[in-house]
């Protein structure tokens, strides 16, 4: 059945008068068959406040069916799946997987583009709850962005958005930071909406701080949504993140203490509580060895568990679990119960760490200096030239 474009818009033109300008434009950018300037137009005008609520569902999909559906083969591959996407996402699931459905093959043609429908059809799988399916698809897409060359920034930030997804709908905490931490990098602040950035920063700081093998939170703390948590519900969690960051027992217990009401609101953090305090001993513990200088990186037992908030018993315990998360490496002497620190797990340093680096290598330049005077002092006149 044939449809008019032009009814079509004018229908959207009683609807929203106050869009009036985009649907002049799209007007004439249709009739001029500008279809690079139509598709931007297009894409500004779906994005628009009465677009955004679930209650424009079924609204969105009427219009892609009596008006863009019909620049399917004019407008950019890439830029059709983005247009696919935003019609999708108020829909149910099912309906969303059978509104993209039709396109498969067409997208075929263009990396990028079957990259980016794929990445789509796996976050509806897992809105549906197939998660077998959509873990399958996801895999096999990450092989192959890996193998490629040149994938574009909008398919890498989708991609591990989808994937951060799928990770967060089975509770794996360790991989969802990941696809997390990888999907910021591959987005500019800009591009993600101000209403949901705090959301996103609480979201991966939870996951960081529950996950069993994540203890470098520098990366994390020096992120660019992090300062949007400020203002929000979610502003409590900074002062737990920066506890970890620097390794410090008082600020963490200080944290857990003023925030225990939004912990327990929190059921990751609730039901993580043996486990944030083990990596706080661990923290702690790479902490104390980092401020030794490194050629008196030997702590006593008495020293770590006083340290480490830990029973005497325990020391060797940690340190040991420490060893095998390479966190530190060392011996342990277990007769002088002692133990020697020769290498600390590098992490980003913050202006703390920074200014005791920039001691030790003042202290380092001073010895340098005595020792050059001291050979001056000593060296025979017949060997200096």
């Amino acid at each position: 059945m044939e449809v008019d474009p032009g009814a079509a818009l004018e229908a959207q033109r009683k609807a929203h008068p106050e869009l009036g300008e985009q649907l002049d434009k799209m007007q004439k950018y249709m009739t001029t068959k500008l279809y690079h300037q139509l598709t931007q137009t297009l894409l500004e005008y779906l994005v628009s406040p009465p677009f955004t609520s679930p209650a424009a569902a079924d609204e969105l999909k009427g219009f892609f069916d009596s008006f863009i559906k019909g620049f399917d083969s004019k407008f950019d591959k890439v830029r059709w799946v983005q247009i696919l996407s935003i019609i999708a996402k108020p829909q149910t699931p099912a309906v969303a997987l059978d509104l993209i459905a039709p396109f498969e093959e067409a997208m075929s043609g263009s990396r990028d583009a079957k990259f980016l429908w794929q990445t789509l059809k796996g976050e509806k799988l897992t809105l549906s709850g197939d998660t077998e399916a959509a873990k399958e698809l996801l895999d096999n897409l990450g092989s192959e962005i890996e193998a490629a060359y040149e994938v574009q920034a909008l398919i890498q930030s989708h991609f591990h958005k989808t994937k951060a997804l799928l990770w967060k709908t089975l509770s794996r905490p360790q991989e969802f930071y990941k696809s997390s931490i990888l999907y910021l990098a591959f987005t500019p602040l800009e591009a993600i909406p101000v209403e949901e950035r705090p959301r996103i920063a609480f979201e991966t700081v939870v996951s960081a701080l529950v996950a069993e093998e994540e203890f470098n939170f520098g990366e994390l703390t020096q992120q660019e949504i992090i300062p949007s948590l400020e203002g929000s519900p979610f502003a409590w969690i900074r002062e737990l993140l920066q506890a970890f960051s620097e390794g410090k027992f008082d600020s963490f217990d200080s944290a857990l203490a003023k925030n225990k009401a939004q912990m327990d609101a929190t059921p990751e953090l609730k039901s993580a509580g043996d486990t944030l305090r083990r990596k706080m001993c661990a923290l702690s513990l790479m902490e104390l060895a980092f401020r030794k200088p490194k050629k008196q990186r030997r702590l006593n037992f008495g020293e770590i568990a006083q340290h480490c908030r830990v029973g005497a018993s325990e020391v060797e315990h940690l340190v040991m679990k420490s060893m095998c998360a390479d966190l530190i490496r060392g011996q342990i002497d277990e007769v002088n119960e002692l133990v020697t620190v020769t290498w600390v797990k590098p992490r980003i340093l913050d202006p703390v760490r920074i200014d005791l680096m920039r001691e030790r290598m003042d202290a380092w330049a001073s010895q340098t200096g005595l020792l050059l005077e001291h050979l001056e002092q000593v060296t025979p006149e017949l060997l200096v030239s």
